[in-house]
């Protein structure tokens, strides 16, 4: 296990527990505190979700979360969601080792497409990197990790609201009892405690976190800088962008890129 590098946010915990007699993984958070997190940042970026996006965007950190949990710890998710109604395309990523959550949505400049497409890559410390892509349809969030569980992990998966920011999620493991999965709803989940032998299998914590900093925009604008330095400037000394991850914002000069562009040219080959 690892701990959280930033101490001064513990971030939320996570619970898994296997139903015993169902063979099922329950994963289970409340996420009141990793949503506050993220609402700061982002009024720190200048930059508030609003209606549809807000929604999407909560439901997809809520999922990546718990779906993270129940992963081994080496592993790394990244998911990026293009859905055609509405229009937007909605990024989350969960990181294992460093117990750390992110997210951002697009709302303009989204093409449009036949159909929506989740996209899921998987890092593993111990694998070749993975990707799949899945076809689905829907505004839910929630109903498109589930299928994306039914097509690409081969195993059903369910979301379940306990409460607004208390979610909870299934997941099938081998020879789970399906038509018991199925039967679930919300009133069943309240009960799940009573109704279901529940083994906690162990306890993580996740904080809404991106690490991005001046160095990583300077690496993400140096190919551009080479071959595009007035387009990408326009006439200008600072250029002022957004974190791709999480909507951070970066002030970078013209100086400290080409200023960037020759420190990699002086490393060695």
């Amino acid at each position: 296990m690892s701990d959280p590098e930033n101490s001064a946010d513990p971030g939320i915990e996570v619970r898994t527990y296997f139903a015993r007699g169902r063979n099922a993984l329950v994963a289970r958070a409340e996420f009141s505190e990793l949503y506050t997190a993220f609402y700061l940042h982002r009024m720190d970026c200048g930059n508030r979700l609003e209606g549809s996006s807000d929604q999407l965007l909560r439901d997809a950190l809520a999922a990546v979360t718990l779906h993270s949990a129940s992963r081994p710890w080496k592993e790394t998710v990244a998911w990026t969601v293009n859905f055609q109604t509405p229009l937007a395309n909605v990024f989350v990523s969960g990181n294992n080792r460093l117990g750390t959550v992110v997210g951002n949505v697009f709302t303009e400049n989204v093409k449009t497409a036949p159909h929506s497409l989740f996209y899921a890559d998987i890092v593993s410390e111990s694998l070749p990197p993975r990707r799949s892509v899945v076809e689905f349809s829907g505004q839910d969030f929630l109903r498109a990790v589930e299928t994306f569980y039914l097509q690409s992990e081969q195993r059903p998966a369910r979301f379940f609201r306990y409460d607004d920011e208390d979610l909870v999620m299934v997941t099938a493991q081998p020879d789970a009892d399906l038509e018991w999965m199925r039967s679930l709803d919300e009133d069943a989940i309240r009960r799940l405690d009573r109704d279901v032998e529940l083994g906690l299998l162990e306890k993580r914590r996740y904080r809404f976190e991106c690490g991005c900093n001046q160095n990583q925009m300077l690496a993400m604008l140096a190919p551009v800088m080479r071959k595009h330095p007035d387009d990408l400037f326009q006439g200008e000394e600072i250029i002022r962008i957004h974190c791709p991850r999480c909507g951070a914002r970066h002030t970078i000069t013209r100086e400290s890129l080409e200023a960037h562009l020759v420190r990699l040219e002086q490393m060695p080959k």
